[in-house]
């Protein structure tokens, strides 16, 4: 029997909250049916490894599922990680998996020092490379593992319950609900359907753009196995909630014979178009929506949604009980709401708690493809220095101030990070 653990880094700056590793949950969960120890390091809350038998195989997982979207270019986190792994387990095998591996295998593989790379969904790549190196040994010569040529995930179908148990779920926290109020609390998550069919040119999309859903009776399985060990809000981490309306019809009629409070996310449109007083039916206190900027719609990044329809979907859900949440973006490719600061003024009177989201380049996504040789000699960067150097220098060439105008927003009275309360 092998003991394989897994490695989280820690955040590249502070979070208001932070999520649990569902990704390590589910994969953790496959290899111990195929006969494995599991144990995980989560560095973003606990400074020291947990204790347990010698380890022969570390996966360093560069951005979790709640990360995998927004992933950060920092890599500096995530090879202080790969060190300190390495350091305390000198004689295992150690395995990068995540956006980092995917989209740039070789730096990845370079800069982190560590053995290998694995390509793929993280669950399904950490479990492919953890079998091939345990089978195989490690061999001395580093190498990109690739399981994406054939799968580039699993049957979503077959998977089992993740490995709750293996999580220190006391220290994850998001935005959950006491009643009405709002607070910083315990959270869960959970994933029912995987990818997104919309094509924002900014938006990293690690699942890819056909939309696989999970059978209903295993989503609710999930639930009460969080539910059975305490864990009563949750995060549907979807990135469209309620876009096909069969599957999620199902899903939140399990849900509504079940003791779970629960936010997601999905887009304006798919608000419109729905009875979302189904939703908050079935447990639903909080809905977040990209509403980016109110000129989204004329910055030439595929999203097709007006400052209206913004307004009239975050009204729906407030009249169905569901606060509303708004992502914002700043930077946005000549967007004239940030060019005038028109975007801050929009923003206060938004009926809506909203977070705040700098415009990365990030490898993986149409608009990183389309700016990164703009500002790097007319080539595409083969590093990670070099991929963040792309976003630095267009953030410093953007007209305006965008740490400034960042500074304004977050003094909003409707800022998330403003006017909640911690329950630890």
């Amino acid at each position: 029997m092998s003991h394989i653990r897994f490695v989280v880094p820690e955040d590249e700056f502070s979070r208001a909250f932070f999520q649990m590793p569902l990704d390590i949950a589910t994969a953790a969960a496959v290899l111990r049916e195929r006969g494995h120890t599991v144990s995980l390091w989560d560095r973003r809350v606990e400074v020291a490894p947990p204790d347990g038998p010698a380890v022969d195989g570390l996966i360093l997982v560069t951005a979790i599922a709640d990360r995998a979207q927004c992933y950060p270019l920092d890599i500096g986190p995530i090879r202080e990680a790969a060190r300190s792994a390495k350091e305390l387990h000198p004689g295992a095998w150690i395995v990068a998996c995540g956006p980092h591996a995917t989209q740039l295998p070789e730096a990845t593989l370079r800069e982190l020092a560590v053995d290998h790379v694995s390509r793929g969904e993280v669950d399904a790549a950490a479990v492919f490379a953890a079998e091939v190196l345990l089978e195989r040994g490690n061999s001395p010569i580093p190498a990109v593992l690739d399981r994406s040529a054939s799968s580039s995930g699993f049957d979503l179908g077959e998977l089992p319950v993740p490995a709750f148990d293996l999580l220190p779920l006391q220290h994850y926290k998001a935005e959950v609900f006491d009643g009405t109020r709002l607070h910083r609390g315990p959270s869960g998550m959970i994933f029912a359907a995987r990818g997104c069919t919309y094509g924002c040119t900014f938006c990293h999309l690690p699942f890819g753009t056909r939309m696989r859903t999970r059978p209903v009776s295993r989503v609710l399985a999930e639930v009460d196995a969080l539910t059975d060990l305490g864990v009563k809000s949750a995060f549907f981490l979807d990135y469209v909630f309620g876009i096909n309306p069969r599957f999620y019809g199902e899903v939140c009629a399990g849900l509504r014979h079940r003791d779970l409070t629960w936010t997601g996310q999905t887009r304006t449109e798919i608000v419109l178009k729905t009875d979302v007083r189904e939703w908050a039916d079935a447990g639903c206190r909080g809905m977040w929506l990209g509403a980016e900027s109110p000129a989204v719609a004329v910055t030439g990044v595929n999203k097709r949604v007006t400052q209206d329809d913004v307004s009239e979907a975050l009204a729906k859900l407030e009249a169905a009980g569901i606060q509303p949440f708004a992502f914002i973006i700043i930077g946005l490719p000549g967007d004239p709401a940030c060019l005038t600061g028109s975007i801050v003024d929009w923003v206060a009177e938004l009926p809506a708690k909203f977070g705040i989201n700098q415009l990365f380049l990030r490898p993986g996504t149409t608009l990183y493809d389309e700016l990164a040789p703009r500002y790097l000699d007319g080539r595409m960067p083969t590093t990670w220095d070099e991929v963040k150097q792309v976003t630095d220098t267009y953030r410093r060439d953007y007209p305006v101030d965008l740490d400034d105008l960042e500074k304004r927003l977050l003094a909003l009275p409707n800022n998330l990070g403003n006017g909640w309360t911690t329950h630890e």
